[in-house]
């Protein structure tokens, strides 16, 4: 019987953290936009101008670029004035929208 209350809790465990969408995390990448996403990685002066063009004119949304995953940031203000850099972001993400809420930002080397 304790085996299965056992077994029961823990079920009910993995169950409940299952469903948690959201989770605070640091993550390193490049601030880029959701509307070209990795084709801003380099960092050039061109990806930076373009990042702000598609930002300014509504095509793209500031996004963090970490691997292949593009996150949505939902305060962009805090990621203003670092497009293109490679920067580390502690935050929370939820991965079933794709974003991250920015709580600090950094320059990464």
């Amino acid at each position: 019987m304790k085996r299965i209350g056992l077994l029961m809790l823990v079920l009910a465990l993995l169950f409940a953290f299952g469903f948690v969408a959201a989770y605070a995390a640091e993550w390193t990448g490049v601030i880029t936009e959701t509307h070209c996403g990795a084709a801003h990685k380099g960092g050039t002066d061109k990806d930076i101008q373009c990042i702000k063009e598609c930002v300014t004119s509504g095509r793209g949304k500031l996004a963090l670029l970490v691997g292949d995953d593009v996150l949505t940031i939902t305060n962009s203000d805090k990621a203003t004035g670092h497009e293109g850099h490679k920067v580390t972001v502690v935050g929370t993400a939820d991965n079933a929208a794709k974003t991250v809420t920015i709580e600090s930002l950094t320059m990464a080397s």
